[in-house]
């Protein structure tokens, strides 16, 4: 019986290593177990690190609020392009205290790839939610003369509330003007 068992435990074992199965030898006593009615289910092997840390480190799926395109959850979890919270300023058309989220690094020569998005949250002096949420889209041949961007800005009024289009296109990129050098993006 002992015999039986450190079969099974060596065939177990090197299963789980990826290696051969080691076969068993014939039983001699009719009283004994071989390791193919020992192990009859099948053992997994135990999960690499690699697995165990994806699986612990993996953020829940989100969605995007309601009223903002899908393709904007998760946004707050992309790399922030400003170091601080930006304040608000006088005439400032994103009124609030904001942070800039991109969904893609700007390449070497400063300009943001085909695909990329940006986006720019504020919550608005007194308020303690995002009451606004501007999104820049790269997409060829959308707005050559403006690096195609595509650029549209969402406002709420309430934590609860759904977000609506406040404005878009020629608003947007007439501001963005100033940000040229950035590729349209402002950090600062």
């Amino acid at each position: 019986m002992g015999r039986a068992v450190t079969l099974v435990v060596l065939a177990l074992s090197l299963a789980a290593c990826g290696g051969e199965e080691a076969q068993p030898e014939p039983a001699t006593d009719s009283g004994t177990t071989s390791v193919a009615e020992t192990a009859a289910e099948p053992v997994e092997p135990p999960p690499t690190l690699d697995e165990t840390v994806a699986e612990t480190d993996a953020e829940p799926p989100s969605e995007a609020a309601p009223g903002l395109p899908a393709e904007l959850a998760g946004y707050d979890r992309w790399p922030k392009l400003n170091d601080a919270p930006i304040p608000p300023r006088d005439s400032d058309p994103h009124d609030g205290t904001k942070d800039v989220y991109a969904s893609m690094a700007a390449g070497a020569d400063g300009l943001y790839p085909e695909g990329a998005i940006v986006v720019k949250e504020a919550t608005r002096p007194g308020a303690d939610f995002v009451g606004l949420v501007a999104m820049m889209r790269k997409e060829a041949g959308a707005d050559p003369e403006h690096n195609d961007w595509v650029m549209i800005e969402w406002v709420r009024d309430s934590r609860g509330a759904p977000y609506v289009e406040l404005a878009r296109g020629a608003v947007c990129t007439s501001c963005h003007l100033q940000a040229r050098a950035t590729d349209y993006v402002f950090t600062r």
